[in-house]
């Protein structure tokens, strides 16, 4: 039978576990307010961008090498002339492979910069840290004004500098 009183424990504020970067802004050329968000858990990373508010398409990349494609060796990063000052850094790996996990099929154009984004994003991150191997997770809510390449070359380089 429980008793009239009880045991206090005491109660320590801890920061939430998990590394959180937000950063808001207008991306050109039609000034689409845009919220990016990165958090770092122990065991996956969870990036998402927004815009209007919403959150419309999920897909997953893995980081990690032990793919069934990781034999497959990593995209080669220097030009024809072998110029390590002509690098194409942007061009993503072919091991990492995004995978739609929920949304993402009504606007065609949007799906697939949203499994491009994904893609080039994981190589960005992979391409920073080789011995990355955590599950990135993105969620995307892109207008579909931000279907051209422009928009896309602002999109990467948003999430570049929240990198």
């Amino acid at each position: 039978m429980a008793t009239s009183e009880t045991q206090a424990y005491p109660i320590t504020p801890t920061p939430y576990p998990a590394k959180t970067t937000t950063t808001t802004l207008l991306l050109p050329p039609h000034s689409i307010p845009t919220t990016i968000t990165l958090t770092s858990f122990s065991d996956k990373l969870l990036l998402t961008v927004s815009q209007h508010g919403r959150l419309v398409h999920w897909l997953h990349i893995p980081l990690s090498l032990d793919s069934p494609t990781s034999t497959i060796p990593p995209a080669d990063n220097f030009d024809s002339s072998g110029d390590p000052d002509q690098s194409h850094t942007l061009l993503p790996h072919p091991h990492l492979t995004a995978t739609t996990i929920l949304g993402g099929t009504g606007v065609p154009d949007l799906a697939i910069l949203g499994q491009t984004l994904g893609t080039q994003i994981a190589s960005l991150i992979v391409s920073r840290n080789e011995r990355e191997s955590r599950l990135l997770v993105m969620g995307l809510g892109l207008d579909p004004k931000m279907a051209g390449r422009d928009e896309y070359a602002e999109l990467v380089g948003a999430v570049m500098g929240l990198l």
